[in-house]
């Protein structure tokens, strides 16, 4: 599951609503709850740039950016198998990880 891409639907800050999008799963943070992040196809968003060379299995529509560090906990069941998109590679996965450690300050 970490390292994995799904579609799911992400709440908006508000949380009064949410919208489909695809999300990178950072962190399985117990079991009921997941730390993400949010893609989009806008390249001109900051963030981690990702194409299908990036991807383990499955396949992504278009390039994206994987958004750092937007990062949202979500409920583990907004997460289903069914709705999985990819797996990033493993040197792909570690670079988002990265990117967030330092813009957190890690």
């Amino acid at each position: 599951m970490v390292g994995s891409i799904y579609f799911i639907e992400m709440p908006y800050s508000d949380f009064r609503h949410a919208k489909g999008r695809p999300v990178l799963v950072v962190k399985q943070i117990d079991k009921n709850d997941l730390l993400v992040l949010p893609l989009t196809s806008n390249l001109k968003r900051e963030g981690i740039n990702i194409t299908n060379i990036d991807i383990a299995d499955g396949t992504l529509k278009k390039e994206s950016v994987v958004i750092v560090p937007k990062m949202t906990a979500v409920d583990h069941g907004l997460i289903v198998q069914s709705r999985k998109i990819a797996t990033l590679k493993k040197s792909a996965f570690d670079n988002v990880l990265q990117a967030l450690c330092d813009r957190l300050g890690c």
